[in-house]
């Protein structure tokens, strides 16, 4: 059995402010709805990574988001999309634990 390591501290995401997070936020939910709940994991200020909890069926509007928000931010933005009761995996279960809320409709 392999070694164990002991458990990673909490780290705060690097903030989103200003037009990026104006920007950001308001194409998330042109999106996805009013309803969705959109958390900013950033470790790096060189890239932006957000998550977005939503009650919406998610198929192809994540890669049309995407495509929208590259045209305005020339950093690399990664999304991670979950809906709803559905089992979190990866980063999305960091944005639980360490994200931070930029926009909430609860």
């Amino acid at each position: 059995m392999p070694a164990a390591r002991p458990q990673s501290l909490p780290t705060t995401p690097v903030p989103l402010l200003g037009e990026d997070a104006r920007f950001i936020s308001e194409t998330i939910r042109r999106f996805f709805g009013e309803d969705i709940v959109l958390r900013n994991i950033s470790r790096d200020p060189e890239r932006i990574a957000i998550h977005v909890e939503t009650d919406r069926e998610v198929s192809m509007e994540k890669y049309d988001c995407l495509g929208v928000l590259m045209t305005r931010i020339d950093r690399p933005i990664g999304i991670e999309v979950t809906r709803r009761g559905t089992r979190v995996h990866g980063d999305a279960k960091l944005a639980y634990r360490q994200g931070v809320i930029l926009h909430s409709a609860r």
